[in-house]
């Protein structure tokens, strides 16, 4: 069946309960869907990803009502749309995707007692200080810890060494000072070696007798290519060396020309996201798509309808299955298709964020898995 997008749409949706108590979930969803800019069309396919995840609440025996509304972009329209009498009464509200409108829609959702989950990368100081505000997007240096002792954890055994670029790239650079502290505090070995390095350079830097991690200060294409072949080039001659590479979440972007490199050097690629294309649960996802949409999953990075879809999941259904420690909730579960989520609370009067991070292995048999 066909599925038309359709604003300020109430969609009840109610079959005989299966294994779950019958519940009502009040949802919102206040985006800008009328933009006719391309990030008009991300807001359009989150709210699609979300309707998705409706229909398996209704599968599951769970009542849903959603509000689906066009909030603009300036604060004024959001003022207007919250005077809706049925916008008071929600469990949970997705949105605002401009920064303009979130001291309006928090401080609604604070009045309310209504979640408010912001799911794009929109800044929300209003996290640090509102109980009811889930945020998404966080900023890397809060996932730093996490990437670390995944890192550690799985990794722990391996010589470290840090590969520098001289690209000046300040975010991955503050991840490898991040990374390079912690491991120098617990004792675990680190080398460094420069971009442009001559063999002994290569000779100081790696172990002949331990698996050797490269980390790279830089998350460009350009960068990874010349580390790629210096790597080649020195194991051309140096077969015996074990060497695996630790990269970002853009390299993701980068697997499409880059696998079989990413295979060769045993690549982890640290990331909140992460769309399998191999997993059955993709694929199904997407034929289900294109049927209700007659249109195919977009190739975007992360992808808008199944972040939609997984947060639609994770509220919907927590807030049935765990009706009174929603916050507790553990990550994992979710049989996500894209994002998996671990919200911590920030402070004692703050609200949540995401700190689920996991390593996406390229194994050198060819194979896909994940690290949580």
């Amino acid at each position: 069946m066909k599925r038309k997008i359709i604003l300020l749409v109430v969609a009840v949706l109610w079959v005989p309960c299966m294994w779950l108590t019958a519940a009502t979930v009040r949802v919102g969803v206040l985006l800008p869907l009328k933009d006719t800019s391309g990030r008009g069309t991300v807001m359009v396919e989150f709210y699609r990803g979300l309707l998705m995840a409706i229909d398996v609440a209704k599968e599951a025996g769970i009542d849903v009502d959603c509000y689906a509304v066009d909030c603009g972009s300036s604060d004024e329209q959001m003022k207007a749309v919250l005077t809706r009498t049925e916008l008071s009464n929600l469990d949970v509200i997705f949105g605002p995707l401009e920064a303009g409108q979130m001291t309006t829609l928090s401080e609604f959702c604070r009045r309310h007692k209504t979640r408010l989950v912001v799911p794009f990368n929109t800044p929300c100081p209003q996290v640090y200080s509102n109980p009811w505000v889930y945020q998404v997007g966080v900023a890397q240096e809060l996932l730093y810890p996490a990437v670390t002792n995944l890192v550690v954890g799985n990794l722990g055994s391996s010589n470290f060494v840090f590969f520098h670029s001289g690209e000046g790239d300040e975010r991955a650079m503050s991840f490898t000072s991040h990374l390079q502290q912690v491991l120098k505090l617990r004792n675990l070995p680190t080398t460094n070696l420069a971009a442009g390095g001559d063999e002994f350079a290569y000779d100081r830097a790696l172990n002949q007798f331990r698996d050797n991690l490269v980390i790279i200060d830089s998350r460009s294409q350009a960068s990874l290519n010349q580390m790629l072949a210096g790597l080649k080039a020195y194991l051309a001659n140096h077969s015996g060396y074990k060497i695996s590479l630790l990269g970002y979440p853009e390299w993701l972007t980068y697997a499409g020309t880059l696998l079989r490199d990413f295979y060769q050097f045993n690549t982890y690629v640290y990331s909140p996201y992460y769309r399998n294309p191999l997993s059955g649960r993709t694929v199904k996802f997407e034929q289900q798509y294109l049927k209700n949409f007659s249109l195919p999953s977009r190739v975007s990075y992360p992808r808008a309808e199944m972040l939609g879809y997984d947060l639609g999941r994770y509220f919907i259904m927590g807030l049935v299955r765990y009706p009174g420690s929603f916050d507790e909730q553990p990550a994992g579960t979710n049989d996500y298709v894209q994002h998996d989520f671990r919200f911590q609370r920030v402070g004692e009067q703050g609200g949540y964020v995401n700190t689920f991070v996991q390593l996406v292995h390229y194994n050198p048999n060819n194979t896909i898995q994940t690290l949580k």
